[in-house]
């Protein structure tokens, strides 16, 4: 107990630093023994973040002038209090324990009286957490006026949502089996599925309990792909044709861009501009028994990368805000600021510019974000449109200027937009 608390609140402190948990998680978990430990941790940290709002309310409340040094390992500890299965009296003592190997030996005894306030005043806490928007909803006080000024109707669903832990979702991979034949390898191993309730994601099936990708049948064969229900909406909006040359400008890790090829005869480039990231695409794209170009390259300085021939279809996942996957990644919502937003904006815009250059006339182009937030999405496209003359959106898209998928317990928001050059 007293490592994963010591290790939990080491992550944690990176995180409210700016650190994403990608960063954080191979460098911490490397100071555990076991597995099991490295698990008990991810699941500790992401349950802290869901919930941070309301531990850091909590503390507020335990204490007129936080101890710093101990203040993300009392937040851990009010978690493992309020929200695991520990107990009470071993989360009390292995916090003291580690107060003391972490150098604060003379503030343990704080520690100590804190925690057992908590436990003392639990149900205090709550109810006046409860009239607390951040400890309310678990997010920002910037995010929760956002979504709610951005969807007024939909925002306690999207906040609900954001909390709840993300299901595991596959791609068949239909060159190699049928949907129909790895439903009934599923059935034979005893794992339960549902079928999703979303259309534009014919080869989805979502597991009723997660389990590791050794437990996946037919994963390591190339039978079946990890993804998302939302995520895998894309491909299938890229209106593709055998033969066409098909440039995917932000591939990593490779998710939509073997979904490509499952799905037609195309040649493609899977272009990323980090070269670990684009290893990953590679992985899949063996593992998958697929066949791409692979290229490092910065999409928006064409002037490095491009030969001058143009592409036929184009799939622009551009970097966002991520606010659309936050069940998936509770740390966004708290390293993430309001002027995040324009960084993307500008980022998003000058990629788009770019990749305009290296469309062949008559080709389409899909944008698409795992943002939620209109900025990046439907201003984005009505911006585009101002900006290009040559730019028409495809008439499925035009009324809303794209379509925007909000998070569900199916999947998680995604925005896509698809546009023809004249």
């Amino acid at each position: 107990m007293i490592d994963i608390q010591l290790v939990s609140q080491a992550c944690l402190s990176r995180v409210k630093l700016g650190q994403s948990l990608k960063t954080v998680f191979p460098q911490e978990l490397e100071k555990l023994g076991s597995n099991n430990d490295r698990a008990v941790v991810k699941n500790t940290v992401y349950g802290a973040l869901r919930y941070l709002g309301y531990l850091e309310f909590s503390l507020d409340s335990l204490v007129a002038k936080r101890p710093n040094g101990l203040v993300n390992l009392l937040l851990i500890s009010i978690y493992l209090i309020e929200y695991s299965r520990s107990a009470n009296h071993a989360v009390v003592n292995a916090a003291v324990s580690s107060a003391k190997q972490m150098g604060y030996g003379k503030l343990s005894g704080l520690v100590n009286a804190v925690l057992r306030n908590y436990l003392r005043q639990q149900s205090k806490i709550k109810k006046k957490a409860s009239d607390d928007d951040v400890a309310n909803l678990q997010h920002q006080a910037w995010w929760v006026n956002k979504v709610r000024q951005d969807y007024p109707d939909q925002a306690n669903d999207i906040f609900f949502t954001n909390l709840q832990h993300p299901n595991l979702a596959l791609r068949v991979n239909t060159r190699s089996t049928s949907l129909e034949k790895y439903l009934r390898l599923l059935d034979d191993e005893k794992i339960q599925w549902r079928r999703p309730e979303h259309i534009g994601a014919p080869a989805a099936v979502i597991l009723s309990q997660p389990v590791s990708v050794y437990q996946i049948p037919g994963f390591f064969e190339g039978l079946v792909s990890v993804q998302d229900v939302g995520a895998q909406t894309t491909a299938t909006r890229l209106d593709l044709r055998p033969g066409q040359r098909v440039l995917d400008a932000c591939a990593a890790p490779g998710g939509k861009t073997c979904h490509i090829l499952e799905l037609e005869d195309v040649c493609v480039t899977a272009a990323d501009k980090d070269p670990k990231r684009l290893m990953r695409v590679e992985e899949n794209l063996r593992r998958l028994c697929l066949t791409a170009k692979t290229l490092v390259a910065d999409m928006s300085d064409t002037d490095t990368w491009w030969e001058g021939e143009e592409y036929d279809r184009i799939l622009l996942d551009v970097p966002c805000s991520a606010s659309g996957v936050v069940r998936r990644h509770p740390d966004v919502k708290w390293i993430r600021r309001e002027k995040d937003i324009d960084s993307f904006v500008k980022q998003q815009r000058s990629l788009l510019s770019a990749a305009w250059k290296v469309l062949v006339k008559g080709g389409k182009l899909l944008y698409t974000t795992c943002s939620i937030f209109p900025e990046e999405n439907e201003k984005q496209v009505k911006w585009f449109l101002k900006e290009q003359s040559d730019a028409k959106i495809d008439s499925t898209y035009a009324v809303h200027n794209g379509h925007l998928i909000l998070p569900t317990d199916n999947h998680d928001g995604f925005f896509h937009a698809l546009f023809e050059k004249q």
